[in-house]
């Protein structure tokens, strides 16, 4: 299944008072992520995506996506296991003046959740 949102983060939006964005998906596997930064963004708009708190994009904790004209594509194998199943998008916005728009889309396969998909969610713990 597909799920998607398209967010418009206000200026001068600072990344302590981000907009937080709620996306509710279903019990499953994420098998991707895309995001869409829309022109004009100039690397102004940050985004992250969280679960329950733990950021899952990037995986990098403390790091954002910001970019200008680019989706990013980004393959995925992360189960959400427990309820609710929501994800957090987090978005900012360090222009002045304009507000800017990034498109957020996830396709979860709403099979069961075996001990192959858990095994590569905790891997690198």
């Amino acid at each position: 299944m597909y799920y998607q949102a398209t967010i418009a983060t206000p200026p001068n939006t600072a990344e302590v008072d981000a907009l937080a964005t709620r996306l509710q998906v279903a019990k499953g596997v994420i098998t991707s992520i895309t995001v869409g930064m829309a022109p004009g963004c100039a690397g102004l708009c940050h985004i992250q995506i969280r679960d329950k708190g733990w950021q899952i994009v990037p995986w990098t904790p403390h790091e954002n996506l910001a970019w200008d004209d680019y989706v990013f594509d980004l393959p995925n194998r992360y189960a959400l296991e427990t309820a609710p199943f929501d994800l957090t998008v987090l978005s900012w916005n360090e222009d002045d003046t304009y507000a800017h728009t990034v498109f957020v889309g996830v396709n979860v396969d709403e099979g069961e959740i075996g001990p192959r998909q858990l095994e590569q969610k905790y891997a690198w713990l």
